[in-house]
């Protein structure tokens, strides 16, 4: 038995003693659960040498401390994201803190943009359709991922990614709540929705200046973040608006057409790039875009020459060679066992885009296809 020495601040008055307290020589002085009641019986027993058991010492400790917190899921941080932001912009203009909560925000998307961009982009690509009221924070949110990666493949600054991080994410606070209706109504927009899309950009930045954000060029990238080089943007019709402006714009838009609404399908991604390729006369933005995200990205559902239907699990080395997941045998039977297939193979080429299948979709989690082991190493 190894002993240690007690000092006074180990002893609590009148609450039970949570482990035996014995002498020098190992005799026990008091039984667990012995109340020491007051400060003259405490300074006695300190003056004679009170020990512990330096075992049961840390066996009591071990049961007190409170018990660690199960690591979450990438997936549950993603959703977690999009709670938090939910929150936040609920409490604008007023809101505590707010310029420190959403950077806070702002450096976990690009945490978790790191830790697995081929998941972050299958989430974003395969959103949840039933979730319409929502929509107005999930857009924000995949929004800043898409020009997470669009900002990290043109090598900006640790500083310019963060704050376009930090526009996309607070670029519709005004209409957030507005664009959740929107994309849950069966009846195209009305005048008066109309009319606050048209001014959203400038009461947004009004709201976060309100709120305690003083950066000019975060404020500026939301006041013109619907404004094009043509002028046939909004709210004031600007021609000058700066590189990091027009790739919010665009991935803005980007992610607006390949998201679903109650009145129309969602865009498909491929037909979504080309719209984006043509508007920007291929120019270097929507290149990138293309690029960061491959013809197929993680989340698309293809056809293969196998016969199968797959599910595009990871980018691959070429924009056209995905790692698939079939979902499906040839004769288009649905399989229980993932099958992955390396489409720069010839056997299993992707011969075209696939219609979506809600039924058949909706048994691929990503979890089925990148399971649990690998989803954040962060705590």
């Amino acid at each position: 038995m190894q002993l240690l020495k007690l000092v006074e601040s180990e002893i609590q008055l009148n609450v039970p003693l949570p482990w035996n307290v014995r002498n020098h020589d190992c005799t026990l002085l008091l039984a667990q659960g012995h109340v020491v009641a007051n400060a003259a019986q405490l300074e006695v027993l300190l003056e004679r040498g009170m020990y512990v058991d330096l075992e049961e010492k840390r066996a009591v400790e071990a049961l007190a401390a409170p018990a660690p917190q199960p690591r979450k899921s990438i997936y549950a941080r993603w959703s977690d994201a999009i709670d938090t932001l939910e929150r936040l912009v609920h409490d604008l203009p007023l809101a505590p803190n707010f310029p420190e909560y959403i950077e806070v925000l702002a450096e976990e998307l690009i945490t978790l943009a790191e830790l697995d961009a081929d998941i972050a982009i299958f989430m974003a690509v395969r959103q949840d359709q039933a979730r319409h009221l929502r929509y107005g924070y999930s857009h924000s949110i995949y929004t800043a991922l898409l020009c997470i990666l669009i900002a990290q493949r043109m090598e900006w600054t640790a500083a310019r990614v963060r704050l376009i991080t930090l526009a996309a994410l607070t670029m519709n606070v005004s209409i957030a709540d507005l664009q959740g209706q929107m994309a849950g109504q069966d009846y195209p927009v009305l005048d008066r929705q109309r009319a606050q899309l048209r001014t959203h950009p400038t009461d947004s930045a009004a709201q976060l200046a309100e709120a305690g954000i003083t950066d000019s060029h975060w404020l500026d990238a939301v006041r013109q973040h619907h404004e094009q080089t043509t002028g046939d943007g909004y709210p004031t019709g600007l021609t000058e608006i700066d590189e990091l402006t027009q790739v919010l714009r665009m991935a803005d838009v980007f992610m607006a057409r390949i998201s679903p609404r109650a009145i129309r399908p969602p865009m498909t991604v491929q037909d979504a790039a080309r719209q984006m390729f043509r508007d920007d006369k291929g120019g270097v933005l929507s290149s990138t875009i293309i690029k960061v995200l491959g013809i197929y990205p993680p989340g698309s559902l293809v056809k293969l020459a196998s016969g199968e239907l797959g599910v595009v699990m990871r980018r691959g080395a070429e924009a056209r060679t995905p790692l698939v997941a079939a979902v499906t045998d040839a004769q288009g039977r649905s399989v229980t066992t993932t099958l992955h297939r390396n489409t720069a193979e010839p056997a299993y080429a992707i011969t075209s885009p696939a219609a979506d299948d809600k039924n058949l979709l909706s048994r691929v989690p990503p979890e089925r296809l990148y399971g649990y082991a690998q989803a954040g190493t962060q705590p």
